[in-house]
């Protein structure tokens, strides 16, 4: 995946606080527990592609997938900014700054 990145959480993203929770509570308790990790990576869904598989629902990363702002910007704040590319500025304003916090706001929806 490209080490680019974008710059701030899409009207979509799953991470934003502002937007009420559409994933399953299982994916939106993976996603947030996944940012806590460095060695992971979440592209955003709009710079990936969907799958040629006509029953998947799979999107895959390609040479031009971005890192997904709200991902890095929970990730900021869970584990430090030093994991963050160079350049990098969270949003913390508009997403979840805690895990957990992610986690219970799928799980309740």
């Amino acid at each position: 995946m490209s080490a680019d990145f974008i710059k701030k959480p899409c009207q979509h993203c799953p991470f934003r606080n502002d937007v009420a929770p559409f994933l399953h509570p299982e994916r939106g308790e993976e996603l947030a527990y996944a940012s806590a990790n460095p060695y992971n990576v979440f592209p955003c869904h709009k710079t990936t592609v969907q799958s040629d598989d006509e029953e998947s629902t799979d999107r895959l990363i390609v040479e031009t997938s971005k890192e997904c702002a709200g991902f890095l910007t929970l990730r900021a704040a869970e584990i430090g900014e030093e994991f963050m590319p160079e350049g990098f500025k969270p949003s913390y304003e508009i997403v979840y700054t805690d895990v957990h916090e992610m986690a219970m706001a799928y799980k309740d929806a």
